[in-house]
């Protein structure tokens, strides 16, 4: 049986983009099964392999598992109205 994932991205923090002019995208991909899942980065429809960190491993109870990804990019980056930033969750 496969469970699809539940995704969400959470926003980087105003204290980041403050201070480092970075901003650090969260993506959780919650809820699915089985445990080999693949989260990739896409800004603008293309896929972004720069400045990317995922878990190594999903972590879960069993039955459901879930999965980190954050993605690192410039605050001006992050300010353009224009940018779409999305994660993509496939097995």
């Amino acid at each position: 049986e496969i469970i699809p994932p539940a995704v969400a991205i959470f926003s980087p923090s105003k204290q980041e983009i403050q201070q480092k002019s970075k901003a650090t995208l969260v993506c959780l991909a919650s809820g699915f099964y089985p445990d080999h899942l693949n989260l990739v980065w896409k800004v603008n429809g293309a896929k972004r392999t720069e400045g990317v960190g995922t878990d190594e491993f999903s972590t879960g109870n069993g039955s459901t598992y879930s999965l980190t990804s954050r993605l690192r990019i410039s605050a001006q980056e992050w300010f353009n109205p224009l940018n779409r930033f999305e994660c993509v969750a496939n097995f």
